[in-house]
């Protein structure tokens, strides 16, 4: 058996046991969302040399020095002394701009970091309500924005999106750093670029458009956004078409997700130099890979970002 000292326990737990699992059974404060080691809502702490490379895989260099570890990838299998992560401490805290409606079930929520951020337009990183409510959503907005712009689709039953939905303007949450490949790369400045998103996959997708543009993106860029009845079309129509207007080498389509299957069997790039980004759920992601292959892509040249499927 292994031990893991936590905030002032000893939990005993089988070897080959997962470390978040183990931390959530003895009822300690560990937020988690896709348990694959992408979000970064399980983050603990451990100077451990027990700990496996792969639970430190895809984290940035300063928060490996700091003894940062995904608890969802961590096997035990020697004993181990972890430190929780506590928001209010390890976290950036922000103030609440504002929140409205995009669609019925969709909010928009902006914050004001009270220090500042490192991130990228598109990248995701983890909102904290308290230190067990955490999940992590896409940024929609520009660095360049006065504010960290967030469209969270809100769930009947969701814990966090139910409660993030009735923050008021003034309040606090706090926030993680800021992760993930789906962001902007100034190699691509000549590249045409083909954007493809479900629901709120739009977010990030925009903001990398955006992003682009402002940066002074020379090709084609093709945005696709696919929408079901739930969003009355595209929920940010409107805004996308002066985008255009401003920037004609913006192609826009605005399709009902019934139309999906349909639309990847025609799917056309407008060369092989082509990068596609894509984000929406997993099952929407798995959807493309194939046609964008039989479009001509290869592998390197398709980046996406799969939401978390919980209902949160």
């Amino acid at each position: 058996m292994s031990e893991v000292r936590v905030a002032g326990q000893k939990l005993v737990v089988e070897p080959g046991a997962n470390l978040l699992d183990a931390l959530q059974s003895a009822g300690l404060p560990v937020a988690s969302s896709c348990r694959a080691g992408h979000c970064q809502t399980c983050l603990v702490r451990s100077e451990s040399e027990a700990v496996p490379a792969s639970a430190r895989a895809g984290l940035s260099a300063a928060q490996q020095q700091a003894g940062w570890l995904l608890s969802c990838q961590c096997t035990v299998a020697a004993d181990l002394e972890v430190q929780l992560l506590d928001p209010s401490r390890d976290a950036t805290p922000a103030t609440v701009h504002s929140v409205d409606r995009l669609a019925p079930s969709l909010v928009r929520l902006r914050l004001v970091a009270q220090r500042p951020m490192r991130f990228a337009p598109a990248q995701h990183l983890t909102i904290w309500l308290n230190d067990r409510l955490a999940r992590p959503y896409s940024i929609a907005s520009l660095a360049s924005d006065p504010w960290l712009e967030f469209h969270i689709r809100v769930h009947p039953h969701g814990v966090f999106s139910q409660a993030i939905s009735r923050v008021e303007a003034g309040e606090t949450v706090h926030l993680g750093a800021a992760s993930g490949h789906l962001q902007f790369d100034t190699q691509w400045l000549d590249v045409p670029l083909l954007l493809l998103a479900r629901g709120s996959g739009l977010a990030p997708l925009q903001a990398l458009a955006r992003d682009a543009l402002d940066r002074g993106h020379r090709q084609g860029i093709a945005l696709w956004h696919w929408h079901s009845d739930a969003d009355n079309g595209c929920y940010l129509g409107d805004a996308l078409l002066e985008l255009q207007h401003a920037n004609p080498s913006l192609v826009l389509q605005f399709r009902h997700a019934s139309q999906l299957s349909q639309d990847l069997k025609t799917l056309r790039i407008a060369s092989r130099r082509t990068v596609a980004l894509a984000a929406g759920s997993p099952s929407f992601v798995e959807q493309l890979r194939r046609p964008l292959f039989m479009a001509g892509l290869p592998g390197r040249q398709i980046i996406d970002e799969a939401f978390a499927t919980s209902k949160a």
